[in-house]
């Protein structure tokens, strides 16, 4: 989109601004991920205790979610983002420097508050600009989140290649990636706590947007469960080498980042209601093909069509639950909290089923679960 003088629009570096911010939010949040047992060894310590800490991140984004709805319904997005890129990479910074688990714990805590909050913040900025667009471009925004966490992750590995400590690595990368972010805040559209008031009813009482969550749940509890299970699965239930089972979780992260550049224009083609309904079925059609495939090289291909399937998934139904709402932030953050739930309960359910009989069980469950999105496809009708 450009002016007749060939300048672009303020739409348009709004767009590139708006991308931006979701890139940073992927690096920082793969940032600390990616050191994780560098920073488990200077605390001193074991799995147990990591994932004691590790709650505390997904506690924080909880309490961080609904935060920014009000906030950002208060004071506009734009005031938000800027604010909590501050505040986020302030954790990101505390969780390198932390010496001790209980501060870890309390850096990772303000770390998932800062990443509930601007994920809410950016998914409005994100909703402005797709107001002014003939065609979705939620999904496009999304995909250069997972590009950042790509990024981040690199970072993160080359770090650890040259020997540099969390607390040298992390505080550096936070300064950088929040002076980049702040810089592209400026470029977003301006908002109002008006325009963004609460409507004629409130958000949390609308059934399709809990309806609408609950497919974000189902899709993100998938998502969950590829992530932390999937080369698990292929070690011990399909037979792959380490190697091989790592191509999994590759395969899964790679497809869905390249999707989402691409998901947009199909939705425009087929419409939401086709394009997730079909997303589900080809997403359970993958679960099926890891859980009774030939291999693990069965299994690695089904990740990967996993990944291709729900790339859209998410940014689609934020679209729909956002679409002529009066509060968007309010409606946004509903659904994420619903939603993110699939993604704090997945692993620990997977991990449940599995611990009682085998991954093949709870590998079924996600089937089930794809089906889901399939069949509930059809609120995305309309209001």
């Amino acid at each position: 989109m450009s002016a007749p003088d060939g300048r672009r629009t303020p739409v348009a570096r709004a767009r590139s601004c708006v991308a931006v911010v979701f890139f940073v939010n992927g690096a920082m949040f793969s940032g600390w991920a990616s050191r994780v047992p560098a920073i488990a060894d200077r605390v001193g310590a074991g799995p147990a205790a990591i994932a004691i800490a590790v709650f505390g991140l997904s506690a924080g984004a909880v309490v961080g979610l609904p935060l920014a709805g009000a906030l950002v319904t208060r004071f506009g997005s734009t005031a938000v983002v800027r604010a909590v890129l501050v505040g986020y990479a302030a954790a990101l910074a505390a969780v390198g420097l932390a010496p001790t688990l209980a501060l870890l714990t309390v850096a990772l805590v303000g770390l998932g508050i800062g990443n509930g909050m601007l994920d809410v913040a950016m998914n409005t900025a994100a909703v402005e600009v797709e107001r002014r667009y003939p065609r979705q471009v939620m999904a496009a925004f999304h995909a250069q989140f997972s590009f950042g966490g790509l990024a981040g992750s690199l970072i993160g590995a080359g770090a650890a290649a040259v020997g540099a400590s969390p607390a040298a690595h992390l505080p550096v990368v936070a300064v950088v990636l929040a002076a980049i972010g702040l810089t592209a805040a400026f470029g977003l559209l301006p908002t109002s706590p008006e325009r963004e008031a609460v409507g004629r009813s409130s958000p949390r009482r609308d059934r399709r947007l809990v309806v609408l969550g609950l497919l974000v749940l189902c899709s993100l509890l998938c998502e969950g469960a590829v992530y932390d299970w999937s080369a698990v699965y292929l070690r011990d239930e399909a037979g792959g080498s380490p190697a091989v089972a790592a191509l999994g979780f590759a395969a899964f992260s790679l497809s869905m980042a390249c999707c989402r550049l691409v998901a947009d224009r199909l939705v425009d083609r087929v419409g939401r209601v086709r394009y997730v309904r079909a997303a589900g079925v080809l997403a359970a059609a993958g679960l099926a093909l890891a859980l009774l495939g030939p291999g693990a090289t069965a299994g690695v291909v089904g990740f990967g069509l996993v990944g291709l399937a729900l790339a859209g998934v998410v940014p689609t139904l934020f679209s729909a639950a956002a679409e002529g709402r009066d509060n968007p932030a309010g409606a946004i953050a509903v659904v994420s909290t619903i939603g993110y739930l699939g993604f704090l309960a997945g692993p620990a359910l997977i991990g449940g089923i599995a611990a009682v009989s085998s991954l093949r069980p709870a590998v079924a469950a996600l089937v089930v679960l794809a089906l889901a999105v399939s069949a509930g496809a059809g609120v995305l009708r309309g209001r």
